[in-house]
């Protein structure tokens, strides 16, 4: 019991820790989440067209399809574009201090193994989505995938994230914390819309065709902000996941007293 509480402060530490990395390096963050914003916003506005202009309401079936693809593919774009933020992290916990570039280019090294880990993960997503408990049990169990594609050399990719996870469950935790946040900022959005469905504060002192034309270009301010909100939120999460992961390793499994036996073996051999 007193290990999954050290191991739960310990998570919550560098979830803390990743939102202070993104108040020191805003400048450098910035330039690294702009595949993220630019993915977001242009999956909003497909999302938007594509249910208002191609599927008929009435089409159940097309409805159910376009739900799970556009959620298979928004949770894709959620972990997958911010992982130049999560060499950033990588390195900056390991006292680097990178560029953006070298970011970028630290991921198209690896993109090779980045490639083939998502394609299996794309695929147990789709199969799990016909049935969300499945899907809830999958996510936290496979959330360090493309960690482990990304940092280390092993082929089974899986089984080293599942052992990463062994004993840090509370990830779940702050998986929890970040949905709750989501969907906070969420309700946020979409209130004028609210209001002006209820004709509440005011809004009904508007003229009936400028209330409409203001509802019908209502999404246009609300798919852009909540594609802000969504890359702000994803940033957070692959920053807290890769702090948590680099802990991991360098406490659980050893890394940083492989590193200092290493150094102090090259001072004796001088």
């Amino acid at each position: 019991m007193a290990a999954k509480k050290m191991a739960f402060r310990r998570i919550l530490a560098q979830t803390d820790l990743a939102f202070w990395c993104i108040h020191d390096h805003v400048g450098v963050l910035s330039v690294l989440g702009l595949p993220t914003l630019a993915a977001f916003v242009a999956s909003a506005l497909g999302a938007v067209s594509f249910f208002r202009n191609t599927v008929p309401p009435e089409d159940g079936f097309l409805v159910f399809l376009g739900t799970i693809l556009a959620s298979v593919w928004l949770l894709l774009v959620f972990i997958a574009c911010p992982l130049p933020c999560a060499v950033f992290a990588w390195k900056l916990a390991s006292e680097e201090q990178p560029t953006a570039g070298e970011c970028y280019a630290f991921c198209v090294r690896r993109s090779g193994r980045l490639i083939w880990a998502f394609v299996r993960l794309v695929l147990a997503w789709l199969a799990a989505s016909l049935f969300w408990p499945v899907m809830l049990w999958l996510l936290p169990r496979t959330c360090f995938v493309p960690m482990v594609a990304l940092f280390e050399n092993e082929r089974k990719v899986f089984r080293r994230a599942a052992r990463v996870l062994r004993e840090d469950n509370a990830v779940v935790t702050v998986g929890l914390i970040y949905t709750g946040m989501a969907l906070v900022l969420a309700g946020v959005v979409f209130l004028p819309r609210v209001l002006f469905s209820t004709r509440a504060f005011g809004s009904n002192l508007l003229e009936s065709s400028t209330q409409a034309a203001i509802v019908e270009w209502l999404w246009v301010v609300e798919g852009t902000t909540l594609a802000v909100l969504l890359t702000a939120i994803a940033m957070c999460w692959s920053l807290s996941l890769t702090f948590v992961y680099h802990d991991i390793r360098s406490t659980r499994e050893g890394e940083q007293l492989k590193k200092r036996i290493e150094a102090l073996g090259e001072r004796l051999a001088l």
